[in-house]
């Protein structure tokens, strides 16, 4: 017997319930297996933008130097020593020592809040109130190299490193040496 293969199809049109359970059930394990993955993937992202949010600010302040010949600083608005989480602020600054606290007479000119719930910012000494660049862009801190650790709870092998060498240059590395330089 023969059967017309037009009539085979139409009865083969869809998929059974079990067919469907089957490919729902793969479907869940192959998104449970990659969950992980997307999570370190977000808190990836998540330093990355707040890193690179940091390194144009400080950029910013380092031509504002340049192009205003005045000293520029960018402080921290915490209260906590070295802690940059909570946002900065970058001003003139009238002391041509820099790394002062904004006085009347110094202008603001950016005020940034705090970062993002979950990524710590901590400075080393040389950057743990105030970082400063003198009127040519350099690094105002006396020489030293100040070095900035953006970190989440999963620690250092997921953090950025920002490092800003005496002459001015910033640079990022990962992952992060220590989440609290």
């Amino acid at each position: 017997m023969v059967v017309d293969g037009r009539k085979a199809l139409k009865n083969r049109l869809g998929f059974t319930l079990v067919e469907l359970m089957i490919a729902i059930t793969m479907l869940g394990i192959l998104l449970a297996a990659a969950m992980p993955s997307f999570n370190s993937m977000v808190g990836d992202n998540r330093i990355n933008a707040e890193a690179n949010k940091f390194i144009a600010n400080l950029n910013y302040s380092r031509v504002a130097a340049s192009t205003r010949a005045t000293v520029i600083n960018l402080s921290r608005k915490s209260a906590t020593s070295k802690d940059w989480t909570q946002g900065w602020e970058i001003y003139t600054d009238q002391d041509a020592a820099g790394n002062t606290s904004r006085t009347v007479s110094d202008t603001l000119l950016r005020d940034v809040g705090p970062l993002d719930a979950g990524v710590s910012v901590n400075a080393n000494t040389s950057g743990n109130a105030w970082i400063s660049f003198n009127t040519n862009g350099m690094l105002n801190e006396n020489g030293n190299t100040v070095v900035i650790a953006f970190c989440d709870e999963r620690g250092e092998a997921s953090g950025r490193d920002i490092t800003i060498s005496f002459t001015g240059r910033v640079r990022i590395s990962a992952p992060s040496l220590d989440c609290t330089p």
